[in-house]
C-alpha cells in the first residue's frame, strides 16, 4: 500500500575544504564559493542534508545559512579534531533526531581517527536514529565520505557499512561521496548488502539524464560516474518509494558551489 503523504527531501553534497590559491577570484576559493554554498542550501532547504568535506567554519556557515530549524548533528574525521566533518543538517520540523553515533571507516571502527585498507586519511560515517514526523517511520540515516585513492578501501568501507546498516534493522537512507561510481567495485558491494541506488528506483522515462558529479566547476559530463549517490534500503513494515532524483547543477549568481554536485532524492515509506 502507498501511503500518502508528502516525501522526505534528501540531498548529499561535498561542500569541498577551503584551499589556499593565489589567483584572485580562483573558482575553487572559499571566499568566492561561500556566499553560492549559502544561497543554494536555502533555496533547496532539504529535510535530511548529508555533508562531506566541510571543516568547522564551513559547518557555521551552513548552519548559519539554513537557520534554527535544521539541528547539525556532524563529527570530525580527527580524533584531535580541527579536520574535516561529514554529518547532516536535520530539519526538525519534519524529523526528530534519536540515537547518533560515529564509526570509524576501519578495522576497528570505534578508533575514530584510526587508517585503514591502505587509506592515507581517516574515514568516518556518521549514523543518525530518526523519526519522520510526518509518515511516522522511524529509520536509520548515515553519511559517509569514502576513501579516494585505495579501492580496497572502498570495498572494505561498503561491507562495513552494508553491515551496520543490516545490524540496524531499520529502514535506511544512505547518502555519501562514495568516490567511485555507480559500476564500481564498492558500488556492487553496497548492492549486495540490499542497498538500492535511488536513481535506478525511477522509472526509465522519469529518470533525468545522468551526469557526472564530480565536475571540478565544470559543465558535468554527461554519462560521467555518479561518485555521489542516496541508497535506500527497506526494512520489515516499510520499504522505500521514489518520487523523484536529479543532479543539481545549479550555479547561484554564476557561481559553482562545489567541485562536485549536490544530488537530491526525494523518498517516502510505503508499508
Amino acid at each position: 500500500m502507498t501511503v500518502d503523504h508528502p516525501g522526505l527531501h534528501c540531498m548529499t553534497f561535498n561542500v569541498r575544504r577551503p584551499m589556499p590559491h593565489l589567483r584572485r577570484g580562483h573558482p575553487d576559493a572559499w571566499t568566492r564559493r561561500a556566499p553560492a554554498v549559502a544561497e543554494l542550501v536555502r533555496s533547496e532547504a532539504p529535510h535530511l542534508l548529508a555533508v562531506q568535506e566541510a571543516v568547522s567554519a564551513q559547518v557555521q556557515h551552513l548552519a548559519t545559512a539554513l537557520g534554527s530549524r535544521w539541528a547539525p548533528v556532524v563529527a570530525d574525521r580527527s580524533a584531535a579534531g580541527g579536520g574535516e566533518h561529514v554529518g547532516f543538517f536535520v530539519d526538525t520540523e519534519r524529523l526528530r533526531v534519536g540515537d547518533t553515533r560515529t564509526i570509524a571507516l576501519a578495522l576497528d571502527p570505534t578508533r575514530i581517527g584510526s587508517r585503514a585498507w591502505g587509506a592515507p586519511f581517516p574515514r568516518i560515517a556518521v549514523l543518525v536514529g530518526l523519526h519522520d514526523l510526518v509518515s511516522d517511520t522511524a529509520f536509520l540515516a548515515v553519511a559517509t565520505h569514502v576513501d579516494p585513492f585505495s579501492p580496497l578501501a572502498q570495498v572494505r568501507s561498503a561491507r562495513l557499512l552494508g553491515r551496520q546498516v543490516h545490524a540496524a534493522g531499520l529502514p535506511a537512507v544512505v547518502m555519501a561521496d562514495w568516490n567511485a561510481g555507480e559500476r564500481s567495485a564498492s558500488a556492487r558491494v553496497l548492492t549486495a548488502a540490499g542497498l538500492e541506488d535511488t536513481w535506478d528506483l525511477m522509472p526509465a522515462e522519469r529518470r533525468p539524464a545522468s551526469v557526472g558529479t564530480y565536475a571540478a566547476y565544470r559543465q558535468p559530463k554527461p554519462g560521467g560516474p555518479r561518485l555521489d549517490r542516496i541508497l535506500v534500503r527497506g526494512a520489515a513494515g516499510a520499504r522505500p518509494a521514489v518520487d523523484s532524483v536529479s543532479i543539481s547543477t545549479l550555479r547561484p549568481s554564476g557561481t559553482w558551489p562545489s567541485d562536485h554536485l549536490p544530488v537530491h532524492a526525494v523518498i517516502r515509506w510505503e508499508t
